[in-house]
């Protein structure tokens, strides 16, 4: 799998510091394989919920497609230098996934998840449900500025992620360096997407109530409303649950609490979700 040549429309990236799209797509990273110590990691012995995690942010990091498909229904997929984003952030998201199914691998886990159980079913996150055609209807009415909302949900769940893969690295010894590599792979993405959400929350003050909107519905991270209950609980309370974890959360939310027109409300209900 090769990374793509995209194109990135002229002049979207004025200042000389901002993040340089066609760059990002130059330099999208592939297969980690080669980088990670595998070696060392063969025949160790992963506990039990280092090994749940690893596969639940696996299948996260999977889940790209589908949230393409969610966003690019509506007037995201107008924007050049989203989507131009967006096509390479996927394939290195992939490669992602690809690297902690070798570390599966390497320790001799399962590489498959569990047979589901029940999802849960939460009123706030109804519209979280809705499919592509239900999505670009409703989108119809928000119009462009929905993109703001995206960028800024994607950040949250950036910083969210980032959050369960620093716990994974206190999880068991020699995970550390995989954990490194995710999170350098990472830097990039969070970049790109906090200064797209600053600048378009800052112009907007519908960007902003569209992202107010966007991040209270939202399940966190995005995709675990199509894992199970169990599953989500798991993610949660062993992310979030413990004092490291609840700083973390805090943390998050003061992050989200500073961007552009959010607030403390808004930021206070993420923050809820995260640590139940």
């Amino acid at each position: 799998m090769t990374a793509p040549d995209l194109p990135v429309a002229a002049g979207t990236a004025t200042d000389a510091e901002a993040f340089d799209v066609r760059e990002f797509a130059r330099t999208a990273q592939g297969s980690h394989r080669s980088e990670l110590d595998l070696d060392a990691l063969s025949g160790t012995k992963l506990p039990a919920d280092a090994a749940h995690l690893i596969r639940i942010l696996r299948d996260l990091e999977r889940s790209t497609m589908q949230r393409m498909r969610n966003l690019l229904v509506t007037a995201t997929h107008k924007d050049a230098r989203v989507t131009a984003f967006l096509t390479t952030w996927a394939y290195e998201r992939f490669w992602l996934a690809d690297a902690l199914d070798a570390v599966l691998e390497a320790t001799g886990e399962e590489l498959a998840s569990p047979e589901a159980g029940k999802q849960r079913r939460s009123f706030s996150e109804r519209a979280e449900r809705r499919g592509p055609v239900r999505r670009a209807i409703a989108a119809g009415f928000d119009g462009t500025q929905l993109v703001a909302a995206h960028v800024t949900a994607g950040l949250v769940d950036e910083w969210v992620t980032s959050a369960a893969y620093r716990r994974l690295a206190s999880a068991a010894s020699g995970l550390a360096g995989v954990v490194e590599l995710v999170l350098h792979v990472k830097e990039r993405h969070i970049r790109f997407l906090s200064e797209e959400s600053e600048r378009r929350l800052a112009a907007s003050p519908r960007a902003q109530r569209l992202a107010r909107r966007e991040l209270t519905r939202s399940a966190w991270p995005i995709g675990t409303i199509e894992i199970s209950a169990a599953d989500r609980t798991f993610f949660e309370g062993y992310v979030f649950g413990a004092g490291d974890g609840r700083a973390e959360a805090g943390r998050i939310t003061t992050l989200i609490a500073g961007l552009p027109g959010i607030g403390t409300a808004v930021a206070g209900t993420v923050g809820g979700r995260l640590a139940p």
